[in-house]
């Protein structure tokens, strides 16, 4: 991409947006997932070359630094102390020699699902530590996994609107699969941003309800409305865009009783800045409502992470939320969704790189088929 090649922009600008661009994809999967583990970046970088490999090779160079995790540190040490001169032990080879254990003993008591659950979550997360050691290559240990047999596209809601943007399919559990587009801008010198917008898509029902997130950085824990001044128009463009046309208004009439939260569908989800090129990989998000940034937009010139980590959702509470029909839009007639795309323009090029994420679910009950832990 010529915004990330070209050397009159910041190599700190480069990697804001670089790694917002990777927080969005990692949110979208993770909300896909339903999983008390979130994916990792490495994970969500190996997803980014399947949606779009030169760009993939751009920001490998801008977030060159892996994240060690517990677990390769842990190994790290142990391959180090077991080392002599004349026989060097590799982290690796003991990652393997566990996950091979671990297998073993799960083939030998011809266990349940149910009877090792940690033992399989503890796999996992030794897969994920492999990866992490090796330089940043397509592995068979994918997260996801493709899915090339779908439904007949040309009859899935609004497929025609992205006849010029590539999509991969990815099979989920419980008969879903997860579709992921990367859009880019039409002028990728003004890039400014990244976006997310996520769909839960009732195949059986025929409905959609949707999630905007707006990606912005952390200066110190502090955004400056003076130094994002693109900020607040994006802001006031997703009130217009949502709020204003009564998609965050709430049903007058429910058929059952039942709680939920507003029904937001836009927000602003901050990340943290990497400071460095080798900069460990973490951000703490948090998800504050459009319309809540913007009033304190109005008597205050700065958001503080401090004050709003207490009064606004984590990323991991936020997820959970949403996946439960607790945040994010309500149920809405496909017919309708997409004529609102159409007349707003959602899906036209702007100034973000936008992560377009759609989760097809069978039935609004398969939406909350979570793992055993997720709400622990």
């Amino acid at each position: 991409m010529d915004f990330f090649k070209n050397e009159e922009n910041s190599e700190e600008n480069k990697r804001d947006i670089a790694f917002q661009t990777l927080v969005s994809i990692r949110d979208a999967v993770s909300i896909a997932q339903k999983k008390q583990q979130a994916p990792t970046y490495e994970q969500a970088f190996r997803l980014l070359h399947d949606l779009d490999e030169e760009l993939y090779n751009e920001f490998d160079k801008i977030l060159s630094e892996k994240n060690d995790n517990d677990i390769v540190k842990l190994y790290k040490e142990e391959a180090l102390l077991q080392s002599t001169s004349g026989n060097k032990i590799k982290p690796a080879e003991l990652i393997e020699n566990e996950i091979d254990r671990l297998k073993g003993l799960k083939k030998q008591t011809n266990s349940t699902k149910e009877q090792t659950k940690y033992i399989n979550r503890r796999i996992s997360q030794l897969y994920g530590a492999l990866e992490n050691l090796e330089p940043r290559r397509l592995t068979e240990n994918a997260i996801l996994v493709r899915d090339f047999a779908q439904l007949d596209r040309g009859k899935l809601f609004g497929e025609k609107i992205f006849e010029d943007y590539k999509f991969v399919d990815y099979a989920l559990p419980s008969d879903r699969f997860l579709r992921l587009r990367l859009l880019h801008p039409d002028k990728e010198e003004h890039i400014t941003g990244a976006d997310l917008i996520y769909e839960q898509y009732d195949i059986v029902n025929e409905q959609v309800r949707f999630l905007f997130l707006q990606y912005k950085t952390w200066q110190d824990g502090v955004i400056y409305f003076s130094q994002h001044q693109n900020l607040k128009p994006q802001l006031i463009k997703l009130q217009n865009t949502l709020c204003n046309n009564s998609y965050c208004k709430e049903e007058e009439v429910l058929s059952t009783p039942k709680f939920r939260f507003p029904c937001c569908s836009g927000f602003l989800r901050p990340t943290d800045k990497l400071q460095r090129q080798n900069s460990k990989m973490v951000s703490s998000g948090i998800h504050i409502p459009v319309c809540k940034a913007l009033e304190i937009a109005k008597t205050n010139s700065k958001l503080e992470k401090r004050s709003l980590a207490k009064e606004y959702p984590n990323h991991y509470i936020f997820e959970r939320l949403f996946n439960l029909g607790l945040v994010g839009s309500k149920w809405f007639d496909l017919e309708d969704v997409e004529s609102f795309y159409k007349e707003k323009q959602i899906l036209q090029k702007s100034d973000t790189l936008k992560i377009y994420a759609r989760e097809f679910i069978n039935s609004k009950e398969s939406s909350n088929d979570f793992d055993d832990d997720f709400l622990l």
